[in-house]
């Protein structure tokens, strides 16, 4: 598995013994540790100069005024970089939801209908509106509205109501026959869910909107007013740690197997003089099916601006057979290895079997130093 190499990978760092003997750990660097899950708020701006006229899409048009006056896209939609996706909504003629965001559509430079041509974290903020219900494959579609979006923008959809605008029990739509779905405050919420990493997002707005709706008006006619749902949800800072089924969770050094002595409970320390070639291993953990990351955390003491001499080598075993692994040498070993945290990606399709976790020195000294081993922490990946 390649290194991100502008990726910052969480390091932790023991600093008590709690009151069950279990260990305590903090990032170091971080005086406050709530600054761990601080979300990164946007900062909204006064939207002065826009029209409230201003010819967006049909289904905006409704109550683009009303989100003007009560400050909805100051907050939401007030920043440097945003993108109005499928703006059009079928007609040609129509505008970006705002003078300075970018509308995308299907012809736009780049776009392939899947994949935004925008770096990661790259947006304030996303704007899209009666699109999602036309969209087959909705998960990867919000999985990549959601990269390309900052931590603390904001994510805007809107969709048509099934109660409201559909007024069906079941496809297809009398509204639109290309609608792929109905949606409820509930279904929309369900999509968000099953598409992105717990605890990367936070719901900060979700309402039915039925401003002007004529409820008086009796199926097949069409009535008035707005017919939808808006959702809003704010990408924060992801917690180092996850959603825990007792196995994904921090193993500290003293649950690991080692040729080497003990010198604290919360650590263990080599100086590469063992002859051991593989000086800590474990723990032996069942995992069930999934994706997974596992997070070496440790300290380098006396590691010089030199290439690393020999390998070193960070890999996750299954019933004791690699399955994935990082290996370390040269420069770019040296460079990686002095940020204090190395993840390795693996995958596993036979429930419950044994994995462990090791690291191997070939029994040989990379450098001229010590090494301090702190644990693993091991995540579920969505």
């Amino acid at each position: 598995m390649a290194i991100a190499k502008d990726t910052e990978l969480p390091k932790l760092t023991p600093f008590s013994m709690g009151p069950k003997r279990e260990l305590r750990f903090r990032l170091p660097g971080l005086d406050d540790f709530k600054q761990l899950f601080a979300e990164k708020a946007s900062e909204g701006r006064e939207l002065m100069d826009v029209d409230p006229a201003r010819y967006v899409g049909p289904e905006s048009r409704k109550s683009y005024a009303t989100k003007l006056k009560n400050g909805f896209f100051s907050r939401f939609l007030g920043g440097d970089h945003v993108l109005d996706i499928g703006y059009k909504g079928g007609d040609p003629e129509a505008l970006p939801i705002l003078p300075t965001a970018v509308g995308v559509d299907l012809d736009y430079p780049g776009y392939d209908g899947k994949t935004l041509p925008f770096e990661t974290g790259s947006q304030d903020g996303i704007h899209c509106s009666h699109c999602l219900e036309h969209i087959d494959d909705y998960q990867s579609a919000l999985r990549e509205w959601f990269r390309v979006l900052k931590v603390g923008g904001f994510m805007v959809i809107v969709v048509p109501h099934q109660f409201l605008y559909e007024r069906r029990l079941s496809l297809p739509s009398a509204g639109n026959r290309d609608h792929k779905r109905f949606y409820t405050p509930a279904s929309l919420l369900g999509e968000i869910e099953e598409s992105l990493q717990p605890n990367s997002y936070r719901v900060r707005h979700l309402i039915d909107n039925d401003d002007g709706y004529d409820y008086s008006c009796v199926p097949p006619h069409w009535p008035s007013g707005c017919q939808e749902i808006e959702l809003v949800v704010q990408k924060i800072a992801q917690p180092i740690w996850g959603l825990q089924d007792g196995t994904c969770r921090l193993y500290g050094a003293s649950e690991f197997n080692t040729h080497l002595g003990w010198v604290s409970d919360f650590y263990l320390e080599m100086d590469f003089s063992s002859s051991a070639s593989c000086p800590i291993y474990g723990p032996y953990q069942p995992l069930q099916s999934g994706n997974y990351e596992a997070i070496f955390s440790f300290e380098t003491n006396g590691l010089a601006d030199i290439p690393l001499q020999s390998h070193l080598t960070f890999d996750v075993a299954q019933n004791m057979h690699r399955v994935a692994s990082i290996d370390l040498f040269g420069e770019e070993g040296a460079a990686v290895l002095k940020r204090g945290s190395v993840a390795v990606q693996f995958s596993n399709t036979e429930p419950f079997s044994q994995f462990e976790f090791r690291i191997w020195t070939q029994g040989q000294k990379p450098y001229n130093g010590t090494f301090r081993f702190f644990g693993v922490l091991l995540r579920r990946l969505y």
